[in-house]
């Protein structure tokens, strides 16, 4: 099998998080420490960081709200129905801590991704939240597994 180097994992994570809209976002049950995960859409406002439109009124917004730390999980597999399949296939983890943005700066840049969501969107309870990266987790197919630090992803010569 052929090695991958350190810049095309970086690559390979950027075009994860550049073409995938939802995810699976983790946070830490506030009422059991127990991990929770949840599917939600995902666009990327400024510096590509995602982007979450979330309900205050949803279990995964109040354990955020109480701990800041979270994870997505974006999957690259696509409708894959074979498990080995799956198990080949692209995946990302992101890992690091939520802040709730300004939802007039930060609407547009979701929207554009999920036009759908203009439906809710103007709901009061729907708010913008970025995910501030610290580290990646990146298997790009079987043996083919890598950490990422932030800056190898987020930085401006890996941004598509």
């Amino acid at each position: 099998m052929q090695d991958i180097t350190e810049t095309e994992m970086s690559r390979r994570a950027k075009t994860l998080l550049m073409r995938l809209g939802k995810a699976t976002l983790s946070t830490i049950d506030r009422r059991h420490g127990a991990p929770y995960g949840s599917l939600v859409l995902m666009a990327r406002c400024q510096s590509n960081m995602p982007l979450l439109l979330l309900s205050d009124l949803a279990d995964h917004t109040q354990n955020l709200l109480a701990d800041a730390r979270v994870s997505l999980m974006l999957d690259g597999t696509g409708s894959a129905d074979n498990g080995h399949k799956a198990m080949t296939g692209e995946r990302l983890t992101i890992m690091g801590n939520i802040e709730k943005g300004d939802k007039d700066d930060l609407l547009a840049a979701f929207l554009r991704v999920h036009p759908e969501a203009e439906l809710y969107a103007g709901f009061t309870d729907f708010n913008c939240y970025r995910v501030i990266p610290a580290r990646f987790h990146l298997v790009a197919g079987f043996g083919r597994i890598m950490w990422l630090e932030a800056d190898q992803v987020m930085s401006a010569d890996t941004i598509s």
